[in-house]
């Protein structure tokens, strides 16, 4: 297995990777001081979709050259793991990736799913289009689907040597690859997300993303993280207040929770007992 491990420094330290931990530093601090953020919230996921989806570097060629896509999420979980097996290499610039949002997730759950992701913050900014309500979905079906779907990557890796994400056209990361929108596989998925969108709370990461499947296990020893208190009296309001996705399981004290994106909804609830709150800490 070969690797070349001083390309490690320079990529995490690159332009790229600071405008990750900065959006993920901007939406922590938002989430700690506990109180309602969505125009603060939309405004960062679109500098995220700008910055991080291509928009500026099709005007700046220095934009392009610094907040490139690739390797996109999807790749680099994808490739970063065809590459070591197929060919006996590790591809630096996936695992560079991977690694900064399990560790962004590590310190404050879904630090970069839920602040730099472009996919993420598209999906997000369609949703929140006045006046729609989006289903919530049993996680248990979405969660399901995502691991099968990370299974069968697997599995058509080995016997097949192809990238079922790619082979089945699900990549939905492909439509930033702006020069190329003439082709349906490419608009084609995003356009499926999008519609989506409209009536389910980001479902590519729900049901698709590999990576939002890596953070999700690592959102379960997140240091920061929404948090429901032994205050909450069960009242039900602020799951009439908010379709969030993970706070049924929060609220009922459940031990496997939906991924959780800091969108900071129910901190917009008026709970009775001040139940809610994003807080650091194992407790």
């Amino acid at each position: 297995m070969t690797a070349d491990w001083s390309l490690l420094p320079q990529i995490l330290f690159s332009w790229k990777y600071l405008a990750f931990l900065l959006l993920a530093l901007a939406g922590w601090l938002l989430l700690m001081r506990n109180r309602p953020m969505r125009p603060a919230r939309l405004a960062l996921q679109a500098v995220a979709f700008v910055v991080l989806g291509g928009v500026l570097g099709m005007v700046l060629p220095w934009a392009a050259r610094e907040f490139g896509l690739h390797p996109s999420p999807m790749c680099a979980v994808t490739k970063g793991l065809a590459i070591p097996i197929l060919f006996q290499k590790i591809g630096m610039p996936m695992l560079a990736l991977v690694v900064a949002a399990a560790v962004l997730a590590l310190v404050g759950a879904k630090g970069f799913c839920g602040w730099a992701c472009p996919m993420g913050a598209i999906q997000e900014l369609v949703g929140r289009i006045p006046g729609l309500r989006r289903f919530r979905l049993p996680f248990a079906l979405t969660n399901t689907v995502r691991v099968v779907a990370f299974g069968l990557f697997f599995v058509v890796l080995f016997a097949a040597r192809k990238i079922s994400y790619d082979w089945f056209h699900l990549n939905a990361f492909e439509f930033f690859h702006w020069h190329q929108l003439g082709h349906p596989a490419v608009w084609g998925p995003f356009a499926v997300v999008i519609a989506a969108s409209l009536f389910v709370y980001r479902p590519f990461c729900a049901f698709i993303c590999p990576l939002g499947l890596i953070t999700w296990v690592v959102e379960t020893v997140s240091f920061g993280k929404i948090r429901v208190s032994r205050a909450c009296t069960d009242c039900g309001k602020c799951l009439q207040e908010t379709d969030c996705q993970a706070l049924p399981a929060l609220v009922a004290g459940k031990t496997v929770v939906p991924d959780c994106h800091g969108c900071g909804d129910c901190l917009r609830v008026d709970c009775p007992e001040s139940a809610i709150a994003w807080r650091w800490g194992r407790r």
